[in-house]
């Protein structure tokens, strides 16, 4: 795990229904990491009622109390790493007086009954959650197999400064042979993250909160892994996912998630693209670049149910060289929405409310949510889309579900190779792309004509294409100096200085807050900047003085 910034989490019970109870207490500072098995089917369910319904399940977890951190005198160890044994669905009628087997606890669940049993939990000094920030801090969980068919299963953490803690136990489960037409027996899937301690609670980290999940799996295969939209813990977090970044393979394969509050996430989804700032497109492939043209264009097409379109609007006069997403449309199923200049929500046509806190079901299963200033749209099959309003302007997350193989438009490339982009025609341009070929062939093929145009209920915006690119570098020094100076102090990370301060210089201070834990893309196609300087001062950017006979200056002064 990689953290961008500074966190804090409350660990909080799962919402009671109206007329019931909390299901317990808030407790500041309390978490789980989680590393969890697929579901198994094992010997072990025989005994059970419906032996069909029942599935073994692993998980391998270091669990922080907070509470107990957080007390005056604390507990030196309130934090315990372990692993967990699930029978799952293993009593689904507990008036049959069924119990769990000899060994095994008993764990209710609404109208049915679980069994669990643990290792011995190995206690741990309290960890607060700002530790996600040291990069060795990692929880492995292990399976070996010895020659005579003894398994055993290990939890490993390292706390992120060298100290190494273990829990195993002998693996309980025997494994059945796969069942034709059912998924495989054998651990081939896992879930890695932040959840809440314990009984379905989730963790609610702070609004600034962003960080990396970096997933590995050493297996013995070069395959990398896939990411899938589902997981199998009763606990959550408030988290939403972001654009992939680059991966390093080694020391072995892996996926790397980025998760945030905030930002340019989707609602829902593995395959993360976003359109942030002025105008910033960071593509499904993991590329990065400016497009600033103004009109309708869509941004991503995958399969014939669903589309995304926006509407940019030019920055002139002050800006005229770039654009902003002043609307967004979609098309999900046979539903066509749209959230006209940030402030008004239209379903099919009608102008739509839509206050905050609520939702709204459509008949053919798209959801629509209202949080404050962001919407989210999902629909049935795994798409989403999250809209944040700012002030002028939109920034957007678009997610797509596991069923889409291929997505077209501004936030498509071929293959999903971020080296290249696709025009409408099929013509395929390496990036980076010259200003004619970006704007002229690639941008105008993905234009939006006003008769095919799903934003066809907002304000409507001139057409056009800017005269010439437009970067920090053309931002007076002074300005972007003191926008790079913003972005620091909201811990920006480095990479993202120069794209943050114009943002800050065009949109305003708080067009940074997107920047925090955003993930260095695989390609970005825009050029380095050259550095700022203020003629005359001692800046330490600035060129050195050149001297000659009739003085000595500073290139630019």
């Amino acid at each position: 795990m990689n953290q961008q910034n500074l966190l804090s989490v409350t660990s909080v019970p799962p919402v009671a229904l109206p007329g019931e109870p909390p299901s317990g207490p808030t407790m500041p500072g309390s978490y789980s990491f989680q590393l969890n098995t697929n579901h198994l089917r094992v010997q072990e369910c025989n005994g059970s009622p419906t032996a069909g319904l029942c599935r073994g399940w692993k998980q391998f977890v270091f669990a922080n109390d907070g509470t107990k951190g957080g007390n005056p005198n604390p507990d030196p160890s309130p934090s315990s790493l372990y692993v967990e044994y699930w029978l799952l669905h293993y009593n689904p009628d507990p008036s049959q007086g069924q119990q769990c087997p000899s060994g095994w606890t008993e764990v209710p669940d609404e109208a049915e009954i679980h069994c669990s049993r643990k290792t011995e939990a190995i206690k741990l000094p309290y960890l607060p959650i700002q530790s996600i920030a040291r990069p060795a801090l990692r929880l492995d969980g292990s399976l070996t197999k010895t020659a005579d068919g003894q398994e055993t299963d290990t939890a490993t953490f390292n706390d992120g400064l060298g100290r190494l803690y273990s829990s195993s136990g002998e693996g309980i489960f025997h494994v059945l042979p796969p069942v034709p037409g059912e998924p495989g027996s054998e651990w081939t899937q896992v879930e890695f993250n932040v959840f809440g301690y314990g009984r379905g609670s989730t963790a609610r980290f702070n609004p600034e909160a962003s960080f990396n999940v970096r997933t590995t799996i050493e297996d013995g295969s070069p395959v990398k892994p896939d990411c899938q939209n589902f997981g199998f813990s009763s606990e959550r977090n408030n988290l939403n996912f972001g654009p992939r970044g680059s991966v390093a393979s080694s020391p072995a394969p892996a996926v790397v998630i980025n998760e945030s509050v905030q930002g340019p996430a989707a609602a829902s989804a593995c395959r993360i693209a976003a359109i942030i700032g002025d105008t910033h497109q960071y593509t499904f492939g993991g590329l990065f670049y400016d497009f600033q043209a103004t009109g309708d264009f869509v941004e991503a097409q995958a399969g014939s149910t669903f589309e995304v379109q926006t509407r940019k609007v030019s920055g002139a006069p002050n800006w005229p060289n770039t654009s902003v997403n002043r609307s967004v449309a979609l098309r999900m199923g046979n539903s066509r929405l749209a959230l006209c200049d940030g402030t008004r929500l239209v379903v099919n046509g009608t102008t739509t409310s839509l206050p905050t806190g609520e939702s709204l079901l459509l008949p053919n299963g798209v959801a629509i949510d209202r949080v404050n200033n962001v919407y989210t749209f999902k629909d049935p099959s795994g798409n989403s889309v999250r809209a944040t309003a700012n002030t002028g302007y939109l920034d957007l997350g678009v997610g797509v579900g596991p069923g889409a193989t291929t997505v077209r438009g501004l936030l498509g490339n071929p293959t999903d190779d971020p080296h290249y982009l696709e025009a409408r025609d099929g013509s395929v341009l390496r990036v980076p792309l010259s200003h004619a070929d970006l704007y002229a062939r690639f941008g105008s093929s993905w234009r939006v004509s006003p008769s095919a145009t799903l934003l066809q209920p907002c304000t409507t915006v001139a057409v056009g294409d800017p005269t010439a690119p437009f970067y920090a570098g053309n931002l007076n020094s002074n300005t972007r100096l003191g926008a790079q100076e913003l972005c620091r102090s909201r811990q920006v990370a480095t990479q993202w200085l120069d794209t943050c301060a114009l943002d800050v210089a065009v949109l305003g201070a708080s067009a940074a807050t997107v920047y925090v834990g955003l993930q260095r893309p695989e390609v970005d196609a825009n050029p380095v900047q050259p550095p700022a300087c203020i003629p005359g001062s001692t800046h330490p950017t600035c060129p050195t003085p050149t001297c000659s006979p009739a003085g000595c200056r500073k290139a630019g002064g």
